[in-house]
């Protein structure tokens, strides 16, 4: 053989460099995945900031803060005996959704037929991003009784401070209680330290226009909350949003989850 022929690849070269575009393609896959998941991230914290200005401006233009959940009769804002509603219901307009509230009706429950043409609007706003979108939208009164909301207000169950899972107070009530509407004022415990929403994927899925919406700390705070990896996507009462890491510890979720305890404390 000539000495100038080309020799070709041996069988472990060649090996070799297969297993090196191998390792390099799944480097490049990695950061294009921690790429994406950022931007999912951000753009979640971006719907939670929405929805926070909206309670806010709410609060603005009616002297007090939404309620969490409604069940009738609550003549105040025009819901009667038997029908109930979600907080969500009562921001549409803040929302830039006013096509979908003129459609829906205080005066029936939120899973009433006549309802259900509003109930069923897919809102962007309050969905995650990383949520699967083919998922199934079945709830806890069939038929379908509206949309889901992958974003809620949080009910802090005081059965965890008699467990010893949570400090005790004299006022478990979250910034958006139930059936309540209170003043930015009466977040005593200072609204940069006080939690407004959180993303709640580890709960089943509920319709926004639900009054089963408020969540416990537990379920939104928890190993299932699988939307974003390590952490939770939160909004504070004064409209700032933070990624909660899986590492915080229970009690000081309680104590940011209650408005008036007397345990004020800087989120994570």
């Amino acid at each position: 053989m000539s000495p100038l022929a080309r020799r070709g690849f041996s069988l472990i070269e060649l090996l070799v460099v297969l297993a090196i575009v191998g390792v390099l393609v799944a480097l490049t896959l990695a950061a294009v995945q921690r790429v994406r998941e950022a931007a999912r991230r951000t753009d979640c914290l971006n719907r939670l900031r929405q929805q926070g200005l909206a309670v806010l401006h709410y609060e603005s233009v009616h002297g007090r803060l939404p309620p969490g959940a409604v069940q009738g009769p609550f003549p105040e804002l025009g819901v009667p005996a038997g029908a109930g509603h979600g907080m969500w219901v009562f921001l549409l307009p803040h929302l830039d959704q006013a096509p979908v509230a003129d459609l829906y009706r205080l005066d029936l429950p939120f899973d009433h037929p006549d309802n259900q043409p509003a109930a069923n609007a897919r809102l962007a706003v309050l969905m995650c991003p990383n949520a699967d979108p083919t998922r199934v939208e079945e709830f806890e009164t069939p038929p379908r009784a509206g949309a889901v909301a992958d974003y809620v207000t949080i009910e802090v169950n005081p059965f965890l401070a008699d467990l010893g899972l949570i400090d005790p107070v004299g006022n478990f009530e979250s910034a958006l209680p139930a059936n309540k509407r209170i003043k930015l004022a009466d977040v005593t415990d200072g609204t940069s330290s006080t939690l407004l929403l959180a993303e709640a994927a580890g709960r089943p899925a509920v319709a926004w226009c639900s009054p089963l919406s408020p969540t416990g700390l537990r379920q939104v705070f928890g190993e299932t909350n699988a939307f974003h990896r390590n952490g939770t996507p939160v909004c504070l009462a004064d409209g700032s949003v933070r990624f909660l890491p899986d590492s915080t510890d229970l009690r000081v979720l309680g104590r940011l989850a209650t408005r008036a305890g007397g345990e004020p404390v800087d989120a994570p």
